[in-house]
């Protein structure tokens, strides 16, 4: 019955559902999930055995249903446990929430599966399976400079040109503080590069993208500009790897879609994309023909001038260095605070299992949201030992404090 009431009050108030206006429900559930995924990450090893032979029984066993769900997620789910340790799948966790306050990351799970906590779980779980077999770590922890050694190794081509080419970049904010992520789709060719480099660096940008999201806001904005959109530039493979990052793997990710100035070919290629559309992605879509349709989301003086805007920054790459990086090296300092971020995290499991027994004592709340600004503080000041300082870093949008300076050229 929760469920239900949960999931009709985001739909009466859309507002509703987000650290700081959860509903009594909400709340409720909220505390439920945190309990389910503990049971998981702390299962001993009878308990995970167990959870191991019932993978065949159709039936819901310790918070997890087997669906009939798009992406498999309970198959997914309990195919992670039978993998990875509770361990593992618990700093998988943590590696996921970041620097981010860990009630978001939740939340975006519960209302991606309608407040079904079951569901919420086992589509978390399944996420932290692709997450490790994908190996985001090692993507965000390389940054470009991997990247370039991890094709170069292989003998691969084609990776340079996602960065030089401006066919995909982040520039300024929408009207609700979004981050916005230009796609010029005309810049896109199949065979300039080969699949994994399309998956590699779409991940690393929507990691790179999560650095620009600053609270209380928690999505982003896309826009595919599409002038000069011919077939030579349709990709499905890729439509599809994108559809199902933002529908499985990085739920509530998405704020708007725009799509700009479609060309006449384009209803023939969206009779093929959007029967592949989740409707929630689906109704944040909109198309826009002008540039006054386009200023009618985002301000004039955020919009690139390429689309009519008065901001008259152009994209131009700036290749990294290693000496920019220079703290990646200290190991010492590294180690040091690892464990100051570890220890945080023991204290926020102890004290949320205690908001899970007494959810109504302030002092427990209190205590624990001073603990998300540590957890917060902690992981900002271990980033630069971590991993490697992005473009956007490198043009001065992004410090090491995660605070973003968008400088527009009106």
């Amino acid at each position: 019955m929760s469920t239900s009431i949960a999931f009709k009050q985001q739909q009466q108030d859309p507002k509703l559902g987000h650290v700081g206006t959860l509903t009594k429900e909400q709340f409720a559930l909220l505390r439920k999930c945190y309990a389910a995924m503990y049971a998981i990450q702390s299962a001993n090893d009878g308990e995970t055995s167990r959870l191991r032979n019932d993978e065949s029984k159709n039936k819901p066993k310790n918070g997890i249903k087997l669906n009939n769900d798009k992406y498999n997620e309970s198959e997914e789910c309990m195919s992670a446990m039978k993998i990875y340790s509770p361990e593992a799948l618990r700093q998988a966790t943590w590696l996921l929430t970041g620097a981010d306050d860990p009630d978001v990351l939740l939340l975006r799970f519960l209302r991606a599966r309608k407040w079904d906590v079951d569901n919420a779980i086992a589509m978390l779980i399944a996420t932290l399976k692709w997450r490790l077999q994908f190996d985001v770590r090692a993507i965000v922890e390389g940054g470009e400079l991997g990247m370039e050694r991890y094709f170069d190794g292989k003998g691969v081509k084609g990776l340079k040109t996602q960065f030089t080419c401006g066919k995909s970049f982040v520039r300024g904010t929408d009207y609700e503080g979004r981050p916005i992520v230009y796609i010029n789709v005309k810049a896109h060719k199949k065979s300039d590069q080969n699949f994994e480099i399309l998956q590699r660096f779409t991940v690393y940008v929507m990691e790179t993208v999560r650095l620009m999201i600053e609270p209380p806001v928690e999505t982003g904005c896309l826009v595919f500009n599409m002038e000069g959109f011919s077939l030579a530039n349709m990709d499905l493979q890729y439509v599809k790897f994108m559809i199902q990052c933002f529908e499985a793997y990085y739920p509530e990710s998405l704020g708007i879609l725009i799509i700009h100035k479609a060309p006449w070919v384009f209803p023939q290629v969206w009779k093929v994309i959007s029967p592949l559309l989740d409707p929630v992605v689906a109704s944040k879509i909109t198309f826009t023909k002008t540039e006054q349709e386009l200023m009618n989301l985002i301000p004039p003086e955020h919009l690139i001038e390429g689309l009519g805007g008065k901001d008259k920054w152009k994209y131009e790459y700036v290749h990294p260095t290693d000496d920019e990086n220079y703290k990646m090296k200290d190991k010492i300092k590294k180690k040091e605070l690892m464990e100051i971020r570890t220890n945080l995290e023991n204290e926020f499991e102890f004290i949320t299992r205690k908001l899970i027994e007494g959810p109504d004592n302030d002092q427990i709340i209190k205590e624990r949201d001073q603990l998300k600004l540590k957890l917060r503080r902690a992981q900002l000041d271990l980033d630069p030992y971590t991993r490697p300082k992005t473009y956007y870093h490198r043009i001065g949008v992004l410090d090491d404090e995660r605070n973003v300076n968008w400088v527009y050229n009106n």
